[in-house]
């Protein structure tokens, strides 16, 4: 069984509501990335202790944590700030929560060449998922593997909605690049690339959906699937994409 989850913040950034919303559509499980006190974990310890006591007694799980790391740093005093502030902050309530690791990026462009070794520094006590993103070195799966090939403790965020969002294509044919390190997946779609960029649930923009859910399975990934909307936050379009998960992959799988 695939566990299907959603970003919380791509419902409410008040986790409460999100999970009153989330839980209404059959969603228990939640990425913590942004909360009404700010960017987890520096929004401060009273705000995350209020997503476990909710977590908790609402019975849904939290499958990982997004701290937004590297995705603007450029330089040496940028990554050593990070590392002194906000990573250990991290590493502090992924290991209290027992989450698998944490969701980082790849190092704001332009490229440095420290940047390989930055992320093995980084990855020294815990699993760091970098995601694909189109503003950072790391924008498409192969720039990423790449980067990662033989570092410890280093795995991919898969996000085909990223790497079209730069390319204005399905990065189907990253696939059997990236499945070796892929350790956690977010779900949206888009259209034709414009300007700013129209995100729809899956399937019904310019990524194959079904064949990458059919390359999943043939891997046998089972880990976290969440949905990452990005569209108007509403119950209506986090139910029309989930109900688009469940039409692709199979609803008795989810």
């Amino acid at each position: 069984m695939i566990p299907l989850g959603i970003v919380s913040d791509e419902i409410s950034r008040d986790f409460r509501e999100a999970v009153r919303v989330g839980t209404s559509l059959g969603i228990r499980r939640y990425e913590i990335r942004n909360l009404t006190a700010g960017r987890a974990p520096m929004c401060g310890d009273e705000a995350m202790l209020e997503v476990e006591r909710i977590a908790q007694g609402e019975g849904v799980e939290i499958t990982v944590l997004s701290p937004g790391l590297f995705k603007f740093t450029q330089d040496e005093p940028a990554f050593r700030y990070e590392m002194t502030e906000v990573l250990p902050r991290a590493i502090e309530w992924a290991h209290r929560w027992n989450l698998p690791g944490l969701i980082v990026f790849g190092f704001h462009k332009p490229a440095v060449p420290q940047i390989a070794g930055w992320l093995a520094e980084a990855s020294a006590n815990i699993t760091l998922m970098v995601e694909p993103e189109p503003i950072c070195c790391c924008d498409t799966g192969r720039a990423t593997v790449s980067l990662i090939q033989g570092l410890p403790n280093i795995r991919i965020n898969y996000d085909p909605g990223n790497v079209a969002w730069l390319t204005n294509r399905d990065p189907i044919d990253e696939f059997e690049i990236v499945a070796p390190y892929i350790a956690n997946v977010h779900i949206k779609d888009i259209r034709e690339v414009t300007d700013p960029p129209e995100w729809v649930p899956a399937g019904e923009g310019i990524i194959d959906y079904a064949r990458h859910f059919e390359m999943l399975r043939q891997i046998g990934y089972s880990g976290p699937i969440s949905l990452e909307p990005h569209m108007d936050f509403t119950i209506e379009s986090t139910r029309r994409c989930k109900e688009a998960v469940e039409r692709l992959w199979g609803k008795e799988d989810l």
